[in-house]
């Protein structure tokens, strides 16, 4: 594999963690909501997610990689902490939204450093800026959902 698609291939990778860490978070937020407003929005975003993450293992794949199907080691501390932090509080929608902020202000961080890479293709830049935007109305979707319910 050329230099040029191993470093495509990691952070196409890298990226790929992030949505199954995120799949994750989801999946926890949505069987912990106790709301319905709160469940559909978590579902909606694990759906979103879990997209992503098959057409950034398309991209791998074609890239010339195998896609890791894990997630972070950050994802899982991220987990734990969301775990504790409910159980400690009393308004456990509004850890749930806090946690799914954070995580998707750091996947757009994480976006808009890949999408500066020039080993990226039209097709896969234009695939990354999707996800990036989806991610984006996730965030400010889950921002007025949390003014309204703080």
């Amino acid at each position: 594999m050329a230099e040029i698609e191993k470093k495509l291939t990691a952070q196409l990778q890298n990226l790929l963690s992030i949505a199954n860490d995120s799949i994750a978070v989801y999946k926890k937020a949505s069987n912990d909501a106790k709301g319905p407003e709160f469940t559909a929005l978590f579902n909606d975003y694990l759906i979103e997610r879990s997209e992503d993450a098959k057409e950034l293992q398309k991209a791998i794949i074609i890239a010339g990689g195998n896609p890791d199907q894990s997630g972070s080691v950050l994802g899982t501390l991220n987990r734990y902490w969301i775990d504790i932090k409910a159980k400690l509080g009393s308004d456990e929608e509004r850890v749930l939204l806090e946690a799914s902020e954070s995580h998707d202000k750091s996947a757009i961080a994480e976006y808009d450093a890949v999408l500066q890479s020039p080993e990226l293709t039209p097709e896969i830049k234009a695939m990354l800026e999707d996800q990036r935007a989806g991610i984006e109305k996730a965030l400010t979707r889950a921002e007025q959902l949390g003014r309204v319910y703080s």
